[in-house]
């Protein structure tokens, strides 16, 4: 089975006024957490594995993501079965939601990454 999983940019730093924005749209509740890795951040679980996940990209001076430092937020989908159908949602209702890549997981097997350039994934690498 694979596992798909899709970061996005967040250009808005304010992680209350994002999670209240992806409440109302996905009409999710989204709980606030804590953690050595992540920092605070906020998260809605789906179901078991499903989950979405909004992070600031800079926790204890350490980027998560460093090629992308000019988004202060990430927002993870990680194996929602409506993928692609939520983050096109997420970034025709909030202009401050960027694209950033897929990636395919299939444990044992392989693993593939798509960067999301002119409106389509490409892929990029793969194992």
């Amino acid at each position: 089975m694979t596992n798909k999983y899709i970061k996005l940019g967040i250009m808005n730093d304010d992680i209350d006024i994002v999670t209240k924005d992806l409440q109302n749209i996905l009409n999710l509740h989204f709980e606030k957490q804590e953690s050595s890795y992540w920092g605070e951040y906020t998260a809605a679980q789906l179901s078991e594995k499903e989950s979405i996940r909004l992070i600031y990209n800079y926790v204890d001076n350490d980027w998560q993501e460093e090629e992308f430092k000019e988004y202060p937020l990430l927002l993870e989908l990680n194996r929602l079965k409506e993928l692609e159908e939520i983050m096109f949602l997420l970034c025709d209702k909030l202009s401050y939601i960027i694209p950033l890549y897929l990636d395919e997981i299939e444990a044992k097997v392989s693993s593939k990454r798509y960067i999301y350039q002119n409106g389509q994934f490409k892929l990029v690498y793969e194992y």
